[in-house]
């Protein structure tokens, strides 16, 4: 078992001098509004990171779809020219999705927010656009065009149960002990591979900035069921 981020820490001050107060400000209402109703998707969790403002770190909890029990970790970059120019939205590990750039694991959104709309278009939109694009309904309009990783489309659409194979295989090891606590459950390494698994880089990417998950004993589990029940009988 493990807990989770909190969604709506306050925000810290950007440490960056070239942030100026206007562009702080839309920062910080962006911010603020995923507090409001249906503004942060259920699944995905959301906070600014101590490197300043322009950085938020994020993680999403797959519950539905192809990709169901994948726990994915990502980060939400602004631009110096917020809001006239759109974030981007940059997972942290590998991720097998048609939207998914191989090379920068960039997401592209599709449809209305691949041209992003001063003033239009906010982060929430975003959040919600990258949660329904990991459902089947979704995934199934993807066109050829609009694919960043043109293989894993072809898979989806014409190798349907080896994309399912694939995607199983990463979603497990997404919420791998060695993956969500990889100081606790290090990786072995592996003489026949040199390239990092996603776990390790991106541990070392993102430091201590990142979000961190805790494994619960025994005794913390047993209190948290105990919370939740009450809660639900309250």
């Amino acid at each position: 078992m493990f807990s989770s981020p909190l969604r709506s820490p306050k925000p810290c001050q950007p440490i960056d001098p070239e942030i100026s107060p206007l562009l702080a400000a839309e920062i910080a209402i962006e911010f603020n509004s995923l507090r409001t109703p249906r503004g942060c998707p259920e699944g995905i969790y959301i906070t600014p990171s101590r490197e300043g403002l322009l950085r938020w770190n994020g993680v999403f909890f797959v519950h539905r779809g192809p990709y169901a029990g994948s726990i994915l970790r990502f980060t939400l970059l602004f631009p110096y020219t917020y809001p006239q120019n759109g974030p981007t939205l940059r997972f942290d590990s590998d991720v097998f999705h048609p939207l998914v750039d191989p090379k920068t694991k960039i997401w592209r959104a599709k449809g209305r927010l691949s041209s992003w709309r001063t003033r239009l278009d906010h982060v929430s939109h975003l959040l919600h656009a990258l949660k329904r694009s990991f459902k089947s309904k979704e995934l199934d309009s993807i066109t050829e065009e609009e694919a960043a990783n043109k293989q894993v489309w072809s898979l989806y659409h014409h190798s349907h149960q080896t994309f399912l194979s694939l995607t199983s295989q990463r979603s497990l090891h997404s919420a791998s002990r060695s993956t969500l606590f990889p100081e606790e459950y290090p990786a072995p390494p592996s003489p026949t591979r040199t390239r990092k698994i996603s776990g390790q880089s991106m541990t070392e990417e993102l430091g201590k900035q990142a979000i961190k998950f805790k494994e619960l004993d025994n005794e913390e589990e047993r209190r948290l069921w105990d919370d939740l029940k009450k809660g639900l009988s309250g």
